[in-house]
Protein backbone atom coordinates (compact mmCIF):
# COMPACT_ATOMS: atom_id res chain seq x y z
CA UNK A 1 0.00 0.00 0.00
CA UNK A 2 1.39 3.11 -0.98
CA UNK A 3 1.99 5.95 1.19
CA UNK A 4 -0.98 8.48 0.28
CA UNK A 5 -3.79 5.38 0.43
CA UNK A 6 -1.95 4.64 3.67
CA UNK A 7 -2.92 8.42 5.41
CA UNK A 8 -6.14 7.74 3.42
CA UNK A 9 -7.07 4.83 4.88
CA UNK A 10 -6.19 5.92 8.80
CA UNK A 11 -8.16 9.09 8.23
CA UNK A 12 -11.16 7.17 7.29
CA UNK A 13 -10.59 5.20 10.30
CA UNK A 14 -10.08 8.26 12.53
CA UNK A 15 -13.43 9.66 11.25
CA UNK A 16 -15.36 6.31 12.22
CA UNK A 17 -14.32 6.39 15.32
CA UNK A 18 -15.29 9.64 16.02
CA UNK A 19 -18.53 8.92 14.50
CA UNK A 20 -18.98 5.97 17.04
CA UNK A 21 -17.47 8.07 19.88
CA UNK A 22 -19.30 11.42 19.22
CA UNK A 23 -22.26 10.57 17.14
CA UNK A 24 -23.60 7.27 18.79
CA UNK A 25 -23.93 8.53 21.21
CA UNK A 26 -26.41 11.43 20.33
CA UNK A 27 -28.33 8.71 18.39
CA UNK A 28 -28.91 7.20 21.36
CA UNK A 29 -29.82 10.16 23.20
CA UNK A 30 -32.20 11.17 20.78
CA UNK A 31 -34.32 7.69 21.50
CA UNK A 32 -34.04 8.30 25.09
CA UNK A 33 -35.38 11.87 24.29
CA UNK A 34 -38.46 10.23 22.07
CA UNK A 35 -39.55 8.08 24.96
CA UNK A 36 -39.51 11.00 26.92
CA UNK A 37 -36.52 9.96 29.48
CA UNK A 38 -34.89 13.43 28.43
CA UNK A 39 -31.11 13.12 28.66
CA UNK A 40 -28.27 15.02 27.72
CA UNK A 41 -27.48 15.56 24.49
CA UNK A 42 -23.86 17.16 25.57
CA UNK A 43 -21.51 13.76 24.45
CA UNK A 44 -18.26 15.40 24.38
CA UNK A 45 -16.69 18.69 26.10
CA UNK A 46 -14.34 20.30 23.45
CA UNK A 47 -15.00 21.28 19.60
CA UNK A 48 -14.47 18.53 17.51
CA UNK A 49 -12.53 19.49 14.26
CA UNK A 50 -14.13 19.00 10.84
CA UNK A 51 -13.13 17.58 9.17
CA UNK A 52 -10.13 16.29 10.63
CA UNK A 53 -6.74 17.83 9.76
CA UNK A 54 -3.71 16.16 9.56
CA UNK A 55 -0.90 18.26 11.40
CA UNK A 56 1.94 19.49 9.03
CA UNK A 57 5.38 18.58 9.68
CA UNK A 58 6.60 21.01 12.20
CA UNK A 59 10.57 21.69 13.32
CA UNK A 60 10.03 21.81 17.13
CA UNK A 61 13.44 21.29 19.05
CA UNK A 62 13.70 20.84 22.91
CA UNK A 63 15.18 23.34 25.29
CA UNK A 64 18.51 21.57 24.36
CA UNK A 65 18.47 22.18 20.52
CA UNK A 66 17.48 18.60 19.49
CA UNK A 67 15.29 17.92 16.90
CA UNK A 68 11.85 16.11 17.58
CA UNK A 69 10.47 15.27 14.48
CA UNK A 70 7.91 12.28 15.55
CA UNK A 71 7.11 13.83 18.74
CA UNK A 72 3.12 13.82 18.28
CA UNK A 73 3.26 10.66 16.38
CA UNK A 74 2.49 7.39 18.66
CA UNK A 75 0.64 8.44 21.50
CA UNK A 76 -2.34 11.12 22.13
CA UNK A 77 -1.38 14.44 22.52
CA UNK A 78 -2.17 17.29 24.75
CA UNK A 79 -0.68 20.49 23.25
CA UNK A 80 -1.16 23.79 24.59
CA UNK A 81 0.72 26.95 23.11
CA UNK A 82 2.90 28.67 24.63
CA UNK A 83 4.44 32.52 24.84
CA UNK A 84 8.11 34.25 25.80
CA UNK A 85 7.12 33.42 29.55
CA UNK A 86 4.34 31.03 31.03
CA UNK A 87 2.10 33.41 33.25
CA UNK A 88 0.05 31.96 36.37
CA UNK A 89 -3.18 31.32 33.75
CA UNK A 90 -0.56 29.42 31.41
CA UNK A 91 0.80 27.72 34.30
CA UNK A 92 -2.79 26.90 35.95
CA UNK A 93 -3.44 24.90 32.52
CA UNK A 94 -0.68 23.02 32.69
CA UNK A 95 -1.20 22.17 36.17
CA UNK A 96 -4.81 21.04 34.60
CA UNK A 97 -3.61 18.96 32.05
CA UNK A 98 -1.10 17.23 34.39
CA UNK A 99 -3.95 16.42 36.63
CA UNK A 100 -6.03 14.74 33.48
CA UNK A 101 -3.50 12.59 32.94
CA UNK A 102 -2.33 11.52 36.44
CA UNK A 103 -6.46 10.80 37.18
CA UNK A 104 -6.18 8.49 33.94
CA UNK A 105 -4.01 6.67 35.68
CA UNK A 106 -6.08 6.20 38.91
CA UNK A 107 -8.71 5.23 36.92
CA UNK A 108 -7.17 2.41 35.47
CA UNK A 109 -6.58 4.06 32.30
CA UNK A 110 -2.42 4.09 30.82
CA UNK A 111 -2.17 7.22 30.88
CA UNK A 112 1.15 6.49 28.97
CA UNK A 113 -0.45 6.65 25.74
CA UNK A 114 -0.94 10.33 26.73
CA UNK A 115 1.31 12.82 26.48
CA UNK A 116 1.79 16.51 27.45
CA UNK A 117 3.15 19.14 24.63
CA UNK A 118 4.12 22.66 25.40
CA UNK A 119 4.86 24.79 22.39
CA UNK A 120 7.23 28.18 22.65
CA UNK A 121 7.94 30.47 20.19
CA UNK A 122 12.17 30.24 20.59
CA UNK A 123 14.71 28.39 21.50
CA UNK A 124 15.11 30.94 24.37
CA UNK A 125 11.49 30.42 25.74
CA UNK A 126 12.01 26.96 25.46
CA UNK A 127 15.17 27.54 28.07
CA UNK A 128 13.41 29.45 30.32
CA UNK A 129 10.26 27.53 30.82
CA UNK A 130 12.11 23.96 31.13
CA UNK A 131 13.94 25.93 34.05
CA UNK A 132 10.81 27.42 35.17
CA UNK A 133 8.78 24.13 34.73
CA UNK A 134 10.42 20.90 35.12
CA UNK A 135 9.78 20.43 39.02
CA UNK A 136 6.33 20.60 38.84
CA UNK A 137 6.24 19.41 35.49
CA UNK A 138 8.71 16.36 35.18
CA UNK A 139 6.75 14.48 32.51
CA UNK A 140 5.79 17.98 29.57
CA UNK A 141 7.35 17.92 26.38
CA UNK A 142 8.74 21.47 26.35
CA UNK A 143 9.52 22.51 22.61
CA UNK A 144 10.29 25.62 20.85
CA UNK A 145 8.52 25.44 17.34
CA UNK A 146 10.81 26.96 14.86
CA UNK A 147 8.87 26.19 11.32
CA UNK A 148 9.17 29.01 8.89
CA UNK A 149 6.91 32.03 9.34
CA UNK A 150 3.09 31.29 8.59
CA UNK A 151 3.28 27.62 8.64
CA UNK A 152 3.99 27.23 12.72
CA UNK A 153 1.45 25.42 15.12
CA UNK A 154 0.17 29.51 16.18
CA UNK A 155 -1.03 29.57 12.52
CA UNK A 156 -2.30 26.13 12.10
CA UNK A 157 -4.42 26.14 15.25
CA UNK A 158 -5.33 30.16 15.04
CA UNK A 159 -5.99 30.48 18.63
CA UNK A 160 -8.70 32.97 19.88
CA UNK A 161 -7.88 31.66 23.77
CA UNK A 162 -4.20 31.46 24.59
CA UNK A 163 -5.27 29.20 27.28
CA UNK A 164 -6.66 26.39 24.36
CA UNK A 165 -5.51 22.55 24.58
CA UNK A 166 -5.33 21.07 21.30
CA UNK A 167 -6.13 17.21 21.30
CA UNK A 168 -3.86 15.08 18.52
CA UNK A 169 -4.43 11.64 17.93
CA UNK A 170 -1.49 9.31 17.45
CA UNK A 171 -1.77 9.40 13.42
CA UNK A 172 -0.96 13.44 13.79
CA UNK A 173 -4.58 14.35 13.30
CA UNK A 174 -5.93 17.89 15.21
CA UNK A 175 -9.21 15.86 16.37
CA UNK A 176 -10.40 18.45 19.44
CA UNK A 177 -10.07 21.87 20.77
CA UNK A 178 -10.59 23.25 24.19
CA UNK A 179 -11.09 26.58 24.35
CA UNK A 180 -12.85 29.33 26.12
CA UNK A 181 -12.91 27.46 29.53
CA UNK A 182 -13.63 29.72 32.41
CA UNK A 183 -14.93 26.87 34.79
CA UNK A 184 -11.73 25.13 35.60
CA UNK A 185 -13.50 22.22 37.40
CA UNK A 186 -15.72 21.28 34.68
CA UNK A 187 -12.96 21.75 32.28
CA UNK A 188 -11.55 19.14 33.89
CA UNK A 189 -14.05 16.47 34.42
CA UNK A 190 -15.17 17.19 30.76
CA UNK A 191 -11.44 16.72 29.13
CA UNK A 192 -11.06 13.73 31.36
CA UNK A 193 -14.55 12.05 30.46
CA UNK A 194 -13.52 12.50 26.66
CA UNK A 195 -10.28 11.59 27.12
CA UNK A 196 -11.65 8.10 28.78
CA UNK A 197 -13.99 7.62 25.74
CA UNK A 198 -11.18 7.99 23.37
CA UNK A 199 -8.71 5.58 24.81
CA UNK A 200 -11.27 3.20 25.75
CA UNK A 201 -12.36 2.87 21.91
CA UNK A 202 -9.08 3.38 20.02
CA UNK A 203 -6.32 0.86 20.34
CA UNK A 204 -3.97 3.71 18.50
CA UNK A 205 -1.48 4.95 20.84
Amino acid sequence: MNPQAAQLRRSRLTLILLGVLFVGPLIGAWILYSAGLRPSLTTNYGTLVQPTTPLPKLELRNAAGEPQPELMLGRWSLVQLGGETCDAACSERLVLTRQVRLALGAAGVNKDRVQRVFIVPSADAAVAASSQLREAHKILHIVADQTAAGQRAADIFKPTDPQAIYLIDPNGNWLITYQNQTDADAFQRGLLKDLKKLLRLSSIG
